[in-house]
């Protein structure tokens, strides 16, 4: 099923500038968004955010761009993944950061693209991933694999190996997930 939603952001702006809570522009930043940011930035919540930080950037290719510590615990790290960011640190229940689910289920997934999936899937198992889906060639003309990083994170690790339109790769899986329909 597809939804018709809108490609873009609606954030009001013109309510923003009227409250005079618009967002800043300058030398570093535009429209309250600092350069080089995305949007959207998730943050998780991972035992041993050291030991996530080394893998995010060794099997994901992950820039470390800041760390902070309190009483030696990671509370906040930012990673660049190049056109996407995330921001990690240790669980902290009384900020109601708490580790991802134990076990199988997982309650997110995070969606990385790379140049080179089978590649990043097998260096992501040497390092202690466990593989949930193995790498395929799905109908989106990606090629695929589901893991479960060492710190409880599940990735759908990707790279696009079929040169198709966004209106393509989409209706390819609608009508993939029809025929899943009972």
């Amino acid at each position: 099923m597809t939804t018709n939603l809108p490609a873009t952001s609606t954030i009001d702006s013109a309510s923003a500038a009227a409250s005079g809570t618009a967002g800043l522009t300058g030398k570093y930043t535009t429209g309250g968004i600092p350069h080089g940011v995305t949007t959207l930035t998730p943050f998780l919540a991972v035992p041993d955010a050291r030991g996530a930080i080394d893998f995010y950037r060794n099997v994901f290719g992950a820039r470390v761009v800041d760390v902070v510590e309190m009483d030696g615990v990671v509370v906040h790290a930012d990673l660049d993944f190049g056109t996407g960011r995330l921001q990690l640190g240790e669980p902290n229940p009384a900020y109601g950061l708490v580790s991802p689910p134990e076990g199988d289920s997982d309650c997110y997934s995070l969606g990385l693209y790379c140049a080179d999936a089978d590649q990043t899937v097998a260096k992501a198992e040497a390092a202690g991933a466990v593989i949930r889906e193995p790498l395929g060639t799905f109908v989106s003309g990606d090629r695929f694999a589901s893991i479960r990083d060492p710190f409880g994170v599940r990735w759908s690790v990707m790279s696009r190996v079929e040169d198709l339109s966004e209106e393509e790769s989409a209706r390819r899986v609608s009508e993939w997930a029809a025929g899943q329909s009972s």
